[in-house]
């Protein structure tokens, strides 16, 4: 039990604006992981002995406020989205902070609220309609030395981490005669986690050289007729600029990558785009991996895709993107919502997810058994999805992005570290392509080696390894998300039933 006194309520609700606020001040781009840390210790201290009626409404209220802060970006998509969007993710908060104010009752409370947390993420990672994993604790933890435990644990097991330090650092503040305990249990973390990160890496089995093609667009022009033009265009213009560099280092790539949408028209069924994309292909003499938009046999339907295109047989294996936004990408119940709700219209023709790993068979003219495994976009932010690539065999890990809708906010700072924790969580490098905003080179100690910056056009040329390991974390999956998801429904069945014995 925490020795908590009474509070009224104003100075309760201004505690939990300051948790909210806290505990989103550690993600990107603000970055201050020691806030996270504060804010969700006093995040426990405040819901500790709580009324259930008085933890869920200060939850909600932290929870609104942390993601007020952090993804209001969504915004961008329409007022309406973005206040729904945190809403919902508010209740999350709210049913969080109930099982706090029970699970404090239990001695075992600083091991049991970490397990919470991590129930709380798994779950709003899940549901509804695939979740909204984006603001998990683990990605407050990427520059500081818990982040070296990613490979062995992955972001679920270090989320739990985070939060067991947050509350071993609340036992040494409020409980004097396990002080120096509950310290040395927090430096043992972050020095396990150290250590951890200088581990040697698993050696290479090769490397391929790679051309990277960020081609910037004219963001005044999405939703004219001249748009899907000049982004293709545009993709076209830096690859032969990426590849007047390479010729002038005596470094010809072995493939080129472009981001997602970088054909904003189906390549398949429009001439003029796959003139676009098959003129890249020659003058580069290799294989040009396109991020396009594809249109099934679905009538108004639509798939954000990625092309293996080679000179000599054109376009081979295609992956489509199977983790799509709601709301962005597709309509949930779309023949309800859509004739009630006419701004959706915005959305436009209906995504239809992909199936299966995002890993592609990749032949090149020096290695035809390559296989190149891809996150599209929002898809980074699902673990499985992740590690999915690896368990096919990917040699080699790519990311590819739109984020022209989102330029200028939080989400492509938000998106980096994303890119960031899945390098380290894979042991392997990434490469990140964007279409106009922070296109990246990240190494597999999660370090960013080269960077675009925003609303420009960028090429370059990078050496990559390829690799074929299975970290820890790879090899676990979901399992610590289960079994901290049981721990804590175990823990608020055992307080529950000591407080209903108590009452009886």
């Amino acid at each position: 039990m925490i020795d908590r006194p009474p509070l009224p309520t104003a100075p309760s609700a201004a505690l939990a604006v300051a948790a909210g606020l806290l505990v989103g001040a550690g993600q990107a781009p603000i970055g201050l992981w020691p806030a996270t840390l504060a804010g969700v210790a006093l995040f426990t201290w405040l819901m500790s002995a709580r009324p259930a009626r008085s933890a869920l409404g200060l939850g909600y209220l932290a929870g609104a406020v942390m993601n007020t802060l952090t993804v209001s970006w969504v915004s961008v998509l329409g007022t309406g989205v973005a206040v729904a969007l945190i809403a919902f993710m508010a209740l999350w908060w709210a049913v969080l902070a109930w099982a706090v104010s029970r699970l404090t009752a239990l001695r075992a409370w600083p091991l049991l609220v970490p397990a919470a947390w991590v129930a709380m993420e798994f779950a709003s990672g899940s549901v509804p309609f695939g979740g909204f994993p984006w603001t998990r604790l683990a990605y407050t933890a990427i520059d500081q030395p818990m982040s070296g435990l990613l490979p062995w644990v992955g972001a679920a097991g270090v989320s739990y981490l985070v939060a067991l330090v947050a509350q071993l650092l609340l036992v040494a503040v409020t409980s004097r005669p396990k002080a120096l305990p509950a310290l040395a249990g927090s430096a043992a973390v972050f020095a396990v986690g150290g250590l951890a990160n200088l581990a040697p890496l698993p050696p290479a089995s090769g490397e391929v050289q790679v051309a990277m093609v960020q081609p910037n667009v004219n963001r005044a022009e999405k939703g004219t007729d001249s748009y899907a033009r000049s982004v293709t265009n545009n993709a076209l213009s830096e690859t032969v600029f990426a590849l007047a560099e390479a010729r002038a280092t005596d470094r010809a790539p072995d493939f080129v990558l472009w981001p997602e949408n970088a054909t904003d028209v189906d390549p398949a069924t429009d001439a003029a785009t796959r003139r676009l994309v098959e003129l890249s292909v020659r003058l580069a003499d290799a294989p040009v991996f396109v991020g396009a938009l594809t249109f099934p046999d679905v009538p108004d339907s639509r798939q954000t895709s990625s092309i293996w295109w080679h000179p000599d047989y054109g376009p081979g294996d295609v992956y489509h993107k199977r983790n799509l936004v709601p709301f962005g990408e597709y309509i949930p119940f779309r023949d309800v919502l859509l004739p009630r709700l006419p701004i959706l219209r915005q959305v436009g023709r209906q995504s239809i997810p992909g199936e299966g790993p995002g890993v592609v068979e990749a032949p090149t003219l020096t290695r035809p058994d390559l296989t190149v495994g891809t996150l599209i976009c929002f898809e980074l932010a699902y673990d499985d999805t992740a590690y999915d690539l690896v368990r096919s065999g990917a040699d080699l890990i790519v990311s590819q992005s739109n984020t022209n809708t989102y330029a200028g906010t939080f989400e492509p700072h938000q998106q980096l570290v994303l890119n960031r924790v899945r390098a380290m969580e894979l042991r392997r490098e990434v490469a990140a392509a964007a279409l106009n905003s922070t296109s990246a080179v990240i190494d597999a100690r999660g370090r960013v080696q080269q960077i675009t910056g925003e609303f420009e056009a960028a090429s370059f040329q990078v050496t990559l390894p390829l690799r074929d390991h299975v970290t820890p974390a790879v090899a676990l999956g979901p399992w610590p998300s289960w079994a901290a998801s049981l721990a804590a429904l175990a823990g608020l069945a055992a307080a529950l039933r000591r407080r209903t014995g108590r009452s009886g």
